[in-house]
């Protein structure tokens, strides 16, 4: 069986198939050879793997089916990337290459009308699946209808109809046909109709007229004995075809004159055209383009007053900013003297009041609570609507923090008689800020507990690939239908009718929501009447969406938020329940006060209100001095020079932020312990004040017994802190003892070894006085070698009140030399000392710094290392500096360096207070300290010291706080 008869049972259409003659290929193959060249046409068929060859192709008695036909026009077309590659491949039919001996014939003895009918008689010849029919044909028009039998795919075969048929004018130097089509059965039609005109060429009679002319002319000129009959009838021919010629070619240019005439008129009539259309889109154009201009100057107009709205509008926030701030203190403030007031009432024993006097108490508290509470929302309100509120995000297993958190809600649940539980296992931490998360939970939890009677209220909890969920489920009165799409709307209220059976202020549930979109979660709730609701909350899992890296809660802060729930629980009971936040100090009797060696706290409050409730809680345990603004509290502090700072935040004169700042800024004061009072909430303000230096903060209102207890550990620090100073103190003291034993051992033994010879010189019959005088020299050299010792351990040790001048290079020389018996054989000390001035300060303080700043340089380097020891001038500064090239130190170690019990030693090796001590050393002698360190690379540390002379300076006491100067500060 041969190849193709293998295909043709193989594939219902083979491409051989005897449906389309290869003669209406080689017009595409013959002008994409032309156009594109030879080698690429057979790349071409190489590369698509077509089932017949070229040479297949181009024998005239073969054929192929329509589909490769259609095949073969889509591939060209596409390696040609010219759209109307077959319409011109059709227009290049009617050449002499492609039809060959019959263009010739065509051109010499055809019409177009015959070239046209031709075609359609012999189509079936050479197209075997569709018809021509000739609908209308006169002179220069031509109707021409084809049907197909095979539906084509597409119209590229149609654009190589229309070409072919348009080149036929071509064979006498005409312009190609014009030829549209008005309908085509690729796109649904029941055939293809084309519309053809063309210009006919004229016919070329002259030559033959004047051939046949010039014969006969010529005859008869030989008759009559002109000439030679072979001649004449010879030239008077070529004369007469000439002259023909001549005529026809006059007739053709008149006619191509007309033809150009007829353009020049279609064109004048066209510029004609094109001109009226310049001129209507001018105008067009010239009424646009003062439309624009009228709408810029409307968007202008209208953008000065979006600017000007604007600016009202941030004016009106910052104002309402402003407004909430003043209320916020303004509220606070006499709500603070009431919780003060009635804490310290309630906190009285038993028998100072009767019980329904103490029940009063109790219920005035709980109203006074949640008359704060109401405040606070607000104010969360507020500023989540402003933008201004900031997470501390940290991870949080829900799990166990729900369990916590249900415990004070399970007394309310049992009085009540509802079940709660909590149901789910151990989830995957979620990354949230702990405290705005614990409010939206008690709120959800408290509202099921309000609004169960009976039944139960259920937390479950469980997780997916990207969130954590929480349902809080009660079987309680639940929530109209009507009322679900505003209840997390602000102030909105399911019951909000006058006889409404349960309070609120229509907050806790917009706070909630707002509070879960912060953290880039949701709330969602379903309920139905008299049969409970389900409150569906989304924790995502993973990093927060947005990370406000923010100081991590204080312990304190957590108790006094734990005591806060107790309370807002207890609001929801009808009796009271007792509740410890702190406990309580020993009540001293009514007009106690503190004893002379008691602490020294100073109190800065414009409010005499609440500076006298201040006095009345502190003055039992300190002794108080009093402040009404920021500048008279700076002023006291410095004269003063108190144990501890209590301020209020917001005062007249003077901040207490910017007595803060000035506090930090001088000596005297630097590292006195400060606790702020203020009625702001936010942690923005928190946040402000703790990077200023504060030591702790306490809202408004706050706890008697909480204040005592932060300043009572603020003055136990500071207590450690000396002790810890001291004890570091006298570890670089007995460091210098041992470096003075060690350098008094070589003379004591010289001094001890002469005295021998020196009693034998006396003592014998005969004296030698020459070996007792060498003697007694020997030993006075080695008694001035121990006194100098001594004169510089004292000077070494020795702490004064009053500066004096010290010489730099002395005293780091002194330094080295005191270090110089740990030193190892191998290490290199190198000096250079390029100030000769001396500075104004304490040399014994600056001994120890620089024992301290040695010692680690020499533990930092080993055996083996160079440490270099510089002063140099920069201005008005000193410049100490020491330099090693051992270890290093770690990055994330660099900025809690200065911070007191830090230490990059192993444990047991060091108290971590050597440059904290270093550091108050410097900043009460007026300089600055800082440390530069690569890991592995060394380190050097700069220590920057006044040059200006003051001989009467008083030097501060080397006070017992924290330092707050970080090294990277200058």
């Amino acid at each position: 069986m041969s190849e193709l008869a293998v295909q043709s049972e193989e594939k219902p259409y083979p491409d051989n198939a005897p449906e389309v003659s290869v003669r209406t290929t080689s017009t595409l193959l013959l002008y994409f050879e032309r156009r594109y060249g030879a080698s690429r046409l057979a790349d071409i068929f190489r590369r698509h793997s077509f089932s017949l060859s070229l040479d297949y192709l181009r024998t005239a008695t073969n054929f192929i089916s329509l589909p490769f036909l259609e095949k073969l026009a889509d591939v060209l077309v596409a390696e040609s990337g010219d759209s109307q590659f077959m319409r011109k491949a059709g227009l290049s039919m009617a050449g002499p290459e492609a039809l060959g001996f019959a263009y010739y014939m065509i051109r010499a003895f055809g019409s177009l009308e015959i070239c046209f009918r031709k075609t359609v008689e012999l189509s079936s010849s050479y197209n075997r699946v569709g018809s021509f029919d000739i609908e209308k044909l006169e002179r220069e028009r031509l109707v021409l209808a084809y049907r197909s039998t095979v539906p084509e795919r597409s119209r590229h075969i149609c654009e190589l109809r229309m070409g072919q048929f348009a080149s036929f004018p071509t064979i006498w130097g005409l312009p190609p046909a014009d030829v549209s089509e008005s309908q085509c059965q690729v796109q649904g039609a029941d055939c293809c109709r084309y519309h053809l005109t063309w210009m006919d060429p004229l016919p070329v009679w002259g030559r033959y007229i004047g051939l046949v002319t010039g014969a006969l002319s010529g005859v008869g000129a030989s008759m009559l004995g002109m000439g030679h009959p072979a001649f004449t009838v010879t030239s008077m021919s070529l004369a007469g075809v000439s002259l023909g010629s001549w005529i026809d070619l006059r007739r053709e240019m008149r006619r191509k004159d007309e033809a150009l005439n007829e353009q020049a008129e279609g064109m004048m009539g066209s510029l004609e055209e094109l001109q009226q259309r310049y001129d209507e889109m001018f105008r067009i154009n010239v009424a646009l383009e003062d439309r624009v201009a009228a709408r810029t100057r409307e968007l202008t107009e209208a953008n000065v007053r979006l600017e000007v709205a604007l600016a009202k509008q941030k004016e009106l926030d910052r104002l309402k900013s402003e407004f909430f701030d003043n209320v916020s203190h303004e509220l606070r403030t006499p709500l603070t003297l009431i919780l003060l007031t009635l804490d310290s009432l309630i906190q009285r024993g038993p028998e100072e009041f009767a019980p329904p006097v103490r029940q009063h108490l109790e219920t005035m508290n709980r109203s006074a609570s949640r008359l704060l509470r109401l405040i606070n929302n607000l104010l969360d309100l507020t500023k989540l609507e402003a933008g201004k509120t900031k997470l501390r995000h940290e991870p949080l297993e829900i799990q166990g923090f729900l369990s916590s958190l249900l415990v004070p809600f399970e007394v309310l649940a049992d009085k009540k008689g509802v079940d709660l539980e909590l149901e789910g296992s151990v989830t995957t931490p979620v990354q949230v800020d702990v405290a705005r998360i614990e409010s939206v939970f008690q709120n959800l939890i408290s509202n099921a507990l309000k609004f169960t009677t009976q039944g139960k209220v259920t937390v479950r909890l469980h997780e997916d690939d990207t969130w954590v969920h929480v349902e809080v489920i009660d079987t309680g009165v639940g929530i109209a239908s009507q009322d679900l799409s505003v209840i997390f709307d602000r102030f909105a209220q399911a019951d909000s009718s006058g006889t409404r059976r349960f309070g609120g202020t229509g907050i806790g549930l917009a706070l909630v929501k707002e509070t879960l979109e912060l953290h880039a979660g949701g709330i969602e709730v379903s309920s139905e009447l008299s049969k409970g609701s389900n409150f569906h909350v989304r924790l995502r899992k993973g990093a927060p969406y947005v990370r406000d890296e923010l100081p991590q809660e204080r312990p304190a802060e957590q108790v006094v938020r734990t005591a806060r729930r107790l309370t807002e629980v207890a609001e929801l009971q009808d009796g009271p329940l007792a509740i410890t936040a702190v406990e309580a100090l020993p009540s001293p009797p009514a007009d106690a006060e503190a004893g002379p060696d008691a602490p020294r706290v100073l109190v800065v409050e414009d409010e005499p209100e609440i500076r006298a409730f201040l006095r009345n809680v502190l003055k039992p345990y300190y002794r108080l001095l009093e402040a009404t603004n920021g500048e008279e509290g700076l002023k006291t502090a410095q004269k003063e020079r108190p144990d501890l700072i209590v301020s209020d935040v917001m005062m007249p004169v003077m901040s207490g932020i910017q007595m803060l700042a000035a506090l930090r800024s001088s000596p005297e004061t630097v590292d006195v312990p400060i606790i702020m009072l203020t009625a702001r909430q936010e942690v923005e303000a928190k946040v402000e004040g703790l990077s200023m230096g504060a030591n702790d903060y306490l809202g408004k209102p706050f706890s008697p017994r909480e204040m005592l207890a932060r300043i009572e550990a603020q003055l136990r620090l500071r207590d450690a802190a000396v002790r810890a100073a001291e004890n570091e103190r006298l570890a670089a003291t007995g460091l210098l003892t041992s470096g003075f034993a060690h350098e008094v051992r070589n003379p004591l033994n010289g001094l001890m070894n002469a005295l021998l010879p020196l009693r034998e010189s006396l003592t014998s019959g005969t004296p030698d006085t020459a070996m007792a005088v060498a003697m007694l020299d020997l030993i006075e050299e080695c008694g001035q070698r121990i006194r100098g010792l001594a004169e510089g351990l004292l000077s070494f040790v020795r702490i004064g009140s009053k500066a004096v001048a010290v010489d730099l290079g002395a005293s780091l020389d002194a330094s080295v030399q005191a270090l110089a018996w740990r030193l190892p054989s191998g290490l290199k000390v190198e000096r250079e000392y390029q100030l000769s001035e001396p500075v104004w300060g304490d040399p014994g303080s600056l001994n120890q710094v620089w024992v301290n700043l040695l010692d680690n340089a020499v533990r930092a380097i080993g055996p083996d290392g160079i440490v270099k020891v510089s002063t140099s001038r920069d201005g008005e500064d000193a410049v100490v500096s020491i330099i090693d090239n051992g270890v290093g130190i770690k990055p994330d170690h660099m900025d809690r360096l200065f911070q007191p019990f830090f230490s990059t030693r192993d444990a047991g090796e060091g108290t971590g207070l050597g440059l904290a001590l270093c550091q108050r050393i410097v900043l009460r002698q007026g300089g600055r300290i800082r440390i530069f360190s690569e890991y592995g690379k060394g380190t050097r540390v700069e220590v920057r010291l006044p040059l200006d002379a003051n001989p009467d300076r008083i030097l501060p006491p080397l006070s017992d706080g924290r330092p707050v100067q970080p090294h990277w500060r200058t």
